[in-house]
């Protein structure tokens, strides 16, 4: 069999879904939890694109732009976050454009690798929301040296093959509304099905830990 031919026989990658199919996506309710700081946390579910996505919806009495500067604030993710996040850092550009890295360590106890992954986050600003939003680079694209490095010091952590989604914050009588949206497949030999329940899960706590380190960098 030719080299072509086995290529065909391997499943196609899968392409991340657009920030436009994401956000326009008809989300179906799948859960709610209480949360101790956003209170509660409805989320929903829907695949885009093939892809599993998830939307974590609360509403706080913290203004959007504090809650936006935590968002972009790529470094400091690594103070505040529950999920396990050991190293943040931004790789380039700036302002509302910038290309960042971010390395996951999953507890012993899951059995499943740790995770990293490279991605270019947008700022977007109108009269009544904020937006942070994110995709993946293709091997680091432009950050190629790092890349490599990152893969040597962690040869056994995997990049999730699809990473897309993004926080929205909009104006609201009882304070802002906070959108938050993940489409991922985290790759290695976790089923999607485990992935499933475990963003259901861990969604909620996400956005509460947002909301935390907005709480605070404002003195409430």
């Amino acid at each position: 069999m030719t080299a072509a031919a086995l290529l065909l026989l391997l499943p196609a990658a899968v392409a991340g879904p657009a920030w436009s199919q994401i956000v326009q996506a008809g989300w179906r309710d799948h859960s709610t939890r209480q949360h101790a700081e956003a209170g509660t946390v409805q989320v929903l579910r829907r695949s885009v694109g093939g892809v599993p996505c998830f939307q974590g919806v609360a509403t706080v009495d913290v203004p959007r732009e504090s809650l936006l500067g935590v968002a972009a604030d790529i470094p400091s993710t690594v103070r505040w976050s529950t999920a396990g996040v050991r190293e943040a850092e931004v790789l380039g550009g700036g302002g509302a454009s910038f290309d960042f890295y971010q390395y996951l360590a999953l507890p012993g106890w899951t059995l499943s690798s740790d995770r990293f992954w490279f991605l270019h986050g947008t700022v977007e600003r109108t009269a009544a929301s904020s937006v942070f939003r994110w995709d993946r680079i293709e091997a680091g694209g432009a950050h190629g040296a790092r890349y490599t490095a990152v893969r040597a010091a962690h040869p056994e952590a995997v990049e999730p093959p699809v990473n897309a989604g993004g926080w929205v914050f909009t104006d609201d009588p009882a304070g802002t509304r906070i959108q938050y949206y993940i489409c991922s497949d985290v790759g290695g030999s976790i089923p999607i099905t485990v992935q499933n329940v475990a963003t259901t899960r861990t969604l909620p706590d996400t956005v509460g830990d947002l909301v935390r380190e907005a709480r605070r960098r404002a003195g409430r």
